[in-house]
């Protein structure tokens, strides 16, 4: 599975959070944009984060990125509490079994080690830009054309 970190939606962490009911008056960053994780289970809340607090469910993703889906993340957040970067996504990225490997063995997708600074420092409009560097890849030398010679 993979989270997109580079479409923000139209709303904001209050309006989604007061929209799910919760309480918005302590919230650090109200207006901080939600963020289009991907086209699978959106109406989930994936938060990727760069402080391991010990939530319920967090996967560690690198030495300092996590993905949680825990409720108490959001609670914490509702009582004003700060926890550095975070990043709020409806949805989330899947494939099939063996799917993602024969997208891989085509060339459909570049990997690169995820990075803080793309995803919690980086203007949205830059991270396809600045991921696709960390892969030694320039995009203005890329065709937007594939074929197989």
């Amino acid at each position: 599975m993979g989270v997109v970190i580079n479409q923000p939606l139209e709303i904001s962490v209050a309006e989604l959070f007061s929209n799910a009911g919760l309480a918005t008056g302590k919230l650090l960053h109200p207006g901080h944009p939600v963020w289009f994780g991907g086209p699978v289970r959106q109406q989930h809340l994936f938060v990727l984060h760069d402080q391991n607090h010990k939530w319920d469910n967090t996967l560690q993703i690198n030495d300092d990125l996590y993905l949680t889906t825990s409720a108490d993340f959001l609670e914490a957040l509702t009582e004003g509490r700060e926890f550095g970067h975070y990043l709020l996504a409806l949805g989330c990225a899947g494939w099939a079994p063996g799917q993602l490997e024969y997208e891989m063995s085509e060339n459909s997708w570049v990997y690169a080690i995820a990075d803080n600074k793309v995803i919690f420092n980086t203007q949205a409009e830059n991270r396809w830009e600045a991921a696709a560097s960390l892969a030694n890849i320039d995009l203005t030398k890329m065709s937007y054309y594939s074929g197989k010679a």
